[in-house]
């Protein structure tokens, strides 16, 4: 009897959701990498009756499921989510007499990344200093020159105001929060079978933490994150407490 061809190609979405949370499924975005893979400690048994050697008796026991995704959206969920941090949505706005310590020939960072600046004045008011020559706006933040007529700091202390506006744009704060556990589904689809249904339900992994961030590099930015899938003690007796897979005939 011939089997039928279950060779596979997958690609699809990843969705996740806190452990136990009455709360919707969460797309990743693209990702390129999602692996399982499952590791075990072998007890072995030397057979003593043999001159010859050999392996009376073995016994593996699983150790560890791990995981390993890669995503390609840096949004700032995915950030919030594998850097155990927290993530803030701030709408568009302006910013008024912002206090800002800045040195002449240097550049500064404001509270948000600027879009526009209206003015710039001393602090507490008076006349602006004259944009392009005493600061420049660029990548956010203000340029000082050398020749500018804004005067150093005393003691620290802000030397000047600044009034702009600022685009919507989200705040992520890594590593404030304790680790989560989290359930993670790939609805996938098998290329290699004309794209028929594939569908991985992990009831319960571990965090993760990301492995590195890129932050400039001629290659398009991948976030690895690896962790483990942790044992479902609410699954019942002939249940993986580990992870499900459906593959559609």
């Amino acid at each position: 009897m011939e089997k039928q061809d279950y060779s596979y190609v997958g690609s699809g979405q990843i969705y996740i959701k806190e452990f136990g949370a009455a709360a919707a499924f969460a797309p990743i975005g693209n990702c390129s990498v999602l692996n399982f893979a499952p590791q075990s400690n072998t007890l072995s048994l030397p057979d003593h009756t043999n001159p010859g050697g050999g392996i009376r008796n073995r016994i593996d026991r699983v150790s560890d499921v791990q995981f390993n995704l890669t995503f390609h959206d840096f949004d700032a969920e995915n950030f919030a989510r594998f850097t155990r941090g927290t993530s803030t949505p701030v709408v568009a706005g302006t910013a008024t007499a912002e206090a800002v310590v800045g040195y002449k020939g240097g550049w500064v960072a404001l509270a948000k990344i600027a879009a526009t600046v209206t003015s710039v004045e001393p602090v507490g008011g008076g006349t602006a200093y004259t944009a392009g020559t005493d600061y420049v706006l660029t990548n956010g933040g203000l340029y000082i020159p050398s020749t500018s007529t804004i005067p150093a700091p005393t003691l620290g202390a802000p030397n000047f105001e600044v009034d702009y506006t600022y685009a919507a744009h989200s705040v992520t704060e890594a590593f404030v929060v304790s680790a989560k556990q989290y359930t993670l589904v790939f609805a996938g689809l098998n290329e290699a079978r004309s794209g028929k249904p594939v569908r991985v339900i992990a009831h319960k992994i571990s965090g993760g933490v990301l492995a590195s961030l890129g932050l400039i590099g001629e290659e398009y930015g991948a976030g690895e994150v690896s962790g483990s899938l942790m044992t479902d003690t609410t699954k019942g007796a002939g249940l993986s407490k580990y992870f499900q897979v459906t593959v559609v005939d």
